[in-house]
């Protein structure tokens, strides 16, 4: 779970005007023509999201704008796919995000809304709603909100989340097999509402079986330069590589990725880098 550059707020209200303006399709005029009351009460809708750091909030709901208007943005966020009007916004906002900011397992392909389209309305074509994420963590994100803070998914954009090793892993070596359970470290320092917000994340998301699938794979790139690095300096090489490649992968990552993670927690696992990874990481 990471954080990604906030889009900037320039161009919001010109988004949300194209993406309501009204049109004919079939002979059927859609769209809404907005004054600029009703635009302006809508931008202080993005106020109140910004603000708030994209809690949930009924204002965001617009009960005070006319349901026509609800209808136009919410039907507006079509507009965002490939080969229509506003795809550039959709370009834009992925550009340069390799990894899903979450799961840190495949590229982002989809847009979320952080705040739910379904009833947000307001909010379904602002930017800072808009966040990439892989199709298997957009799927499984709730299309509701939980009343419950400690259930809500962190923003990406507008909350920091905490830059201090919060994800480990602990490692299991049983017949021949690895297996890593990922969790939140109880003695992470971060609040306890931020701990138990992570914690809910990965759960809901099927973090550990998404990892579990991933790690085989993974650790099979890893084959040469452990045996390498055991030949060169036994368990003290091994150690050393998989610190050293932790640091790497952090860097290009960031700290709470899983795959740096997965590393640091075999180096301090004394069977691994003593010569167990052979039965597990066959030539």
């Amino acid at each position: 779970m990471r954080g990604l550059p906030c889009p900037s707020r320039d161009e919001a209200r010109a988004i949300l005007a194209s993406a309501i303006e009204p049109y004919i399709h079939g002979g059927v005029q859609k769209g809404y023509a907005a004054t600029g009351a009703e635009l302006d009460s809508v931008g202080a809708m993005f106020d109140a999201y910004d603000v708030g750091l994209g809690a949930p909030a009924e204002l965001m709901k617009g009960a005070g704008l006319s349901p026509q208007l609800r209808d136009a943005i919410y039907n507006g966020y079509e507009f965002t796919q490939a080969g229509r009007k506003l795809a550039s916004l959709r370009a834009s906002l992925m550009a340069g995000i390799e990894l899903c900011p979450i799961c840190g397992i495949a590229p982002p392909r989809e847009l979320d809304h952080h705040l739910p389209r379904s009833a947000y309305h307001p909010l379904a074509v602002y930017p800072r709603n808009l966040v990439p994420l892989c199709h298997d963590c957009n799927q499984s994100k709730s299309t509701s909100v939980a009343d419950d803070p400690a259930q809500h998914f962190f923003h990406p954009y507008l909350e920091g989340i905490p830059a201090v090793s919060f994800l480990r892993a602990t490692i299991s070596i049983h017949n021949g097999g690895l297996v890593a359970d990922f969790d939140i470290d109880p003695n992470a320092e971060v609040e306890a509402i931020v701990r138990t917000r992570l914690a809910f994340v990965l759960e809901r998301l099927k973090l550990n079986e998404r990892y579990a699938r991933e790690i085989n794979i993974y650790l099979t790139s890893q084959v040469t330069a452990v045996r390498m690095s055991f030949d060169w300096g036994g368990a003290a090489g091994v150690r050393q590589y998989l610190l050293a490649q932790a640091g790497i992968e952090s860097g290009r990552f960031h700290l709470n990725h899983w795959q740096p993670v997965l590393l640091r927690s075999l180096a301090a696992h004394d069977g691994f880098c003593g010569g167990d990874f052979a039965v597990l990481l066959p030539a």
